[in-house]
Formats: structure tokens, sequence, C-alpha cells
């Protein structure tokens, strides 16, 4: 066999398809990107002007070097999460006009839900929620008891719970 012929490189290939496929999994990570990579080493590899002295082992290199190549790129691809970031700083996805919208209509009906609480109770719900304060220091600004903040936070989030049970 003559391996500079494209037919006999193109038999050779399809001879060792399966093993190279078999070859690059491990190293690609996924048998889809094995089999994507197999393909273009075979692409090279037919198309190789010079004869390479023994062509299945130069398939394999191809391969080989090629799968490397594709885990060191999905690496680099890989955004690490910034520990001094909160999660909804990072870049987010755009949602679709229809989820944005639902968002909107949840988060309007959800202020009215808080809205409708009683004033201490909405006040200790804000406090702890969106102000970040603890239970100590919302019975001390509110000149109530810790158990009764606790109680006063729980009561606000029942009602808001049972007021937006069927819309979220």
């Amino acid at each position: 066999m003559v391996i500079g012929d494209k037919n006999a490189r193109y038999r050779m290939y399809l001879k060792a398809r399966k093993a190279l496929i078999d070859y690059a999994t491990p190293i690609a990570g996924s048998r889809d990107d094995a089999e994507d990579i197999v393909q273009d080493a075979f692409l090279r590899f037919v198309n190789t002007a010079d004869e390479p002295a023994p062509p299945k082992t130069y398939l394999f290199r191809i391969v080989r070097n090629l799968s490397f190549n594709k885990k060191r790129r999905r690496k680099l691809e890989v955004i690490d999460e910034p520990d001094d970031i909160p999660w909804w700083g990072w870049p987010q996805g755009r949602p679709s006009p229809e989820a944005d919208l639902l968002l909107q209509q949840q988060i309007a009906l959800v202020a009215r839900a808080i809205e409708r609480l009683p004033d201490r109770e909405r006040r200790v719900m804000e406090m702890y929620r969106f102000e970040k304060r603890t239970l100590q220091e919302i019975a001390t600004k509110m000149e109530v008891s810790v158990p009764t903040a606790h109680r006063l936070l729980n009561a606000a989030m029942q009602r808001l719970r049972e007021e937006t049970r069927d819309i979220l």
C-alpha cells in the first residue's frame, strides 16, 4: 500500500477510527469531542504533503496533540468565579423578553404583598432581608425582645409565603 495515496490513507483511517476515538476519549473528556478530534485528525492526515513514517503512528500523534489542545483550550475557556464578587454580579445571559416580563410581574406581586403586611412585620422583614440586620439589632432598634423580633419575622415570612404560593 502506497501511503501517499489519499485512498490508502482513508482506508487506514477507517480501520483505525474506533481505536483513535477510544484513544482520544479519556484525553478529551467526552466521546463527542473525541469523534470531532478524530475527524479533524483525518483531514490533517489525508492532506499531509509529506510521507509520514509510520503513518498509523503519525495519525495517533495527530489525535493526541489535538486532544491535548482541546483540553487546554477548554481550561482557558472556563471562567473562574471570583470570590470577592457576589453571584448576582457575575456576567449573566440575557433573558428572553417573556422571562423578563414574567420576572417583573412576579416582583410587582411580591412588592404588593410586602406592602400589605402589618407595619411591624413589614419593618422587621425589611431590616432582616434587605438591610441584613441581625435579630438582636432589629430587637434593639424596634425596642422589642429578640423572641418578639423573631416571631414578627416568622409571621411576615409566613404571610408572604401564603400570598405568593401560587405565583412563584
